[in-house]
């Protein structure tokens, strides 16, 4: 899936992040598939509109989505995630052609573990910091826990703001809790907000919509009018 950076809700988030003067941000969720990846891409090219210079910033290693850029003599510490290397590896995302300056999800198991210490974490973090306006993180599900993944918690406590993904009709509530209660066992951790993403969960408007569709006895442009006055309903554009 992907989210336009000129969207209004990324606009939303951008601008709540910007007034609680986040450099770094943490992109969470409770579970798999719940949209950290597709938000923290659409902020990142937002943050670039604005002209910041960003890092993005692969940590989800239950389901890493940028693969390194082969650069020839590049440094390619940076580009597999390895600690202070040359932070201006271009990575790609492997669903679809757009490129970033980032890091991809680590494959060094010494280096999964120095990201695993909440201190030296924050000192990465403190690192691009240095050569970065801003640093978006994409992290592995809060409540997926493994030897191999870096837990959230720990990115969320490094990182100056954090945003919780909610894929509404999915995740329950007792799963939002839980990962709100593991977020906020870091001293530092500051959470921004909740996302819910309604991407399987369509708005009455659009079902309303779905069903005029089906008077094909109707003049097509009377019911071009009445689909448009009912998407311009924002009590209609809720999700059911």
């Amino acid at each position: 899936m992907t989210i336009p950076a000129t969207h209004s809700e990324i606009e939303e988030i951008y601008l709540n992040a910007e007034l609680h003067q986040c450099r770094s941000l943490c992109i969470s969720a409770c579970n798999e598939k719940e949209g950290t990846t597709s938000i923290a891409q659409a902020l990142t090219e937002r943050y670039l509109l604005a002209g910041y210079k960003t890092l993005l910033v692969d940590l989800n290693m239950h389901h890493p989505s940028l693969t390194p850029i082969s650069m020839g003599e590049t440094d390619q510490t940076v580009q597999t995630g390895e600690k202070h290397g040359n932070s201006n590896g271009l990575v790609q995302h492997n669903a679809s052609p757009r490129v970033f300056l980032g890091i991809a999800a680590p494959s060094d198991p010494a280096t999964r573990l120095s990201y695993k210490d909440p201190r030296l974490l924050q000192q990465e973090v403190t690192h691009w910091l240095e050569e970065y306006d801003r640093v978006i993180v994409d992290t592995s599900p809060i409540l997926n826990v493994n030897k191999n993944n870096i837990p959230a918690p720990c990115v969320a406590n490094a990182c100056d703001g954090t945003i919780l993904v909610v894929l509404s009709g999915v995740a329950a509530v007792n799963q939002v809790e839980d990962a709100i209660a593991r977020l906020s066992q870091g001293a530092h951790t500051r959470i921004l907000g909740t996302i819910l993403n309604y991407q399987h969960q369509p708005s009455l408007a659009s079902e309303i919509c779905r069903e005029i569709d089906r008077f094909s006895w109707l003049p097509k442009g009377f019911t071009a009018r009445l689909k448009r006055s009912v998407a311009n309903n924002r009590f209609l554009s809720s999700p059911i």
